[in-house]
């Protein structure tokens, strides 16, 4: 139904209510009214003129609403045609901003799709894969497609031994994308060259598996560094896994990145408090701060150019955004607060959170499906000091808190030489930095989506 239409015509559906119930109740009135009210209205209605004119005003009431209902034309807004998801944004997009598949290390799947012999199916970064683990425990992530006839592999492959077997004809592939073995092969000769899949590097951290993906080929440039305080506390049980967030944002993969540049969204997008109802009057006073070319490794701060770091701060909160209107002790509390956040590379975010009851460290992942489709996995680890139940509410406001962004996100285009003013963040520098992330072939990888 229009709600359009419904706005509209309340009043008159209201008048032909009344005029119903008008009807009905004149019609055929109760004679066991025990009301005083009750008993002057029956009085009222055997009156037969009084009756004979509660009908013709309530048959009015009826024939009015029915006939605005049904003729008067309704005052709609006009029908909105701007649509993210549409071909003609994703290629007006496609052409401004930098290409999708930046080069880099990217978390493709989780430790737990890979358990009992499964066989991962990714399509992501402009090509299809399968990520699998052999008995040795070693994880394998290849192409998808046999060589042979062109089987997809996470479909129906098994894992036999160390080796990813293919459902069409059973050869047999492993972590390297070598193929090891063919069963109805006659010969002793060395497999072809061409036989052999394209493996990628893997490494798996904190449960998850990440690849080395590059557009000219080359090795990896560096080596994920930030995990390690993390992966030692969790395994002396000073840490603990306290929540996983799992999203889809339509949007290019730097956006998140590009925020580290940005202090002054704080004050407008991230102002109201990320809390149902509390947002509508409640808001926070924010500062950010960034260095590029920076990060905090296991908690020292290091010189690495694939790194950047960013600092926020909140220094309180107000009603109504008002500054006369401060919410008592939030200032105290919200100083006490403080949030480092290091990028490790174009598509991995390490946050760090000091707070009075202990330390929360969220890691959060976006993988590039297509240039504007993003799956971003956010995992939470709280010290032991920090109650499960503040760091699933710290969780949750994180959470809110990149959904602020998601409109805008999902809505805008990049300017590559951005009209810039006194007061703006260092957008050119992070440009600059989020640039070295792609090679003369990155262009050549955003294929049509």
């Amino acid at each position: 139904m229009d709600p359009e239409w419904l706005r509209s015509c309340w009043p008159w559906m209201g008048s032909s209510a009344l005029g119903v119930c008008g009807l009905l109740r004149l019609m055929e009135p109760s004679k066991t009214e025990t009301s005083e009210l009750g008993r002057l209205m029956l009085r009222l209605v055997e009156s037969e003129r009084l009756r004979r004119w509660g009908l013709s005003l309530s048959a009015a009431a009826l024939v009015a609403g029915l006939y605005q209902m049904t003729l008067m034309p309704v005052r709609k807004r006009t029908k909105d045609y701007h649509d993210h998801h549409s071909k003609h944004f994703k290629a007006l997009r496609g052409k401004m901003f930098p290409p999708g598949f930046p080069n880099g290390w990217h978390c493709v799947c989780n430790a737990t799709d890979l358990a009992d012999g499964q066989v991962k199916s990714i399509s992501a970064l402009g090509t299809y894969m399968v990520a699998f683990r052999g008995q040795d425990g070693k994880v394998g992530v290849t192409h998808a497609f046999c060589p042979h006839m062109g089987a997809h592999l996470g479909m129906g492959g098994v894992v036999v031994g160390n080796s990813l077997q293919c459902p069409f004809h059973g050869w047999s592939f492993n972590v390297a994308g070598d193929c090891v073995s063919v069963p109805y092969r006659r010969c002793n000769r060395d497999m072809p060259e061409s036989s052999k899949l394209h493996a990628y590097e893997v490494r798996e951290h904190l449960e998850r598996i990440f690849i080395w993906f590059d557009a000219e080929g080359r090795p990896p440039q560096w080596e994920l560094t930030c995990h390690e305080k993390l992966e030692e506390d969790l395994q002396t049980g000073s840490f603990y896994l306290a929540a996983i967030r799992q999203m889809e944002f339509d949007q290019h993969c730097c956006e998140m990145h590009m925020n580290s540049a940005d202090p002054y969204h704080f004050k407008t997008l991230h102002a109201p408090l990320p809390l149902p109802v509390l947002e509508k009057f409640i808001t926070a006073d924010h500062t950010a701060t960034q260095e590029y070319g920076k990060g905090v490794v296991n908690e020292e701060p290091k010189d690495e150019w694939h790194m950047a770091s960013f600092e926020e701060r909140t220094h309180g909160l107000f009603l109504f955004g008002h500054p006369r209107l401060p919410v008592p002790l939030s200032a105290t509390i919200s100083e006490s607060i403080e949030t480092n956040v290091t990028f490790e590379g174009p598509t991995i975010v390490h946050f760090r959170i000091k707070t009075p009851l202990g330390v929360l460290r969220q890691v959060k992942t976006i993988l590039p499906i297509e240039p504007f489709k993003q799956y971003v996995e956010a995992r939470w680890y709280a010290e032991r000091s920090v109650p499960r139940l503040i760091a699933c509410a710290l969780a949750c406001i994180g959470g809110r808190a990149l959904e602020q962004d998601r409109e805008v996100w999902e809505n805008k285009v990049y300017h590559k030489k951005p009209v810039l003013v006194a007061g703006d963040g260092a957008f050119l520098e992070f440009m600059r930095w989020y640039d070295q992330f792609y090679s003369e072939k990155s262009a050549s990888l955003c294929y049509d989506w």
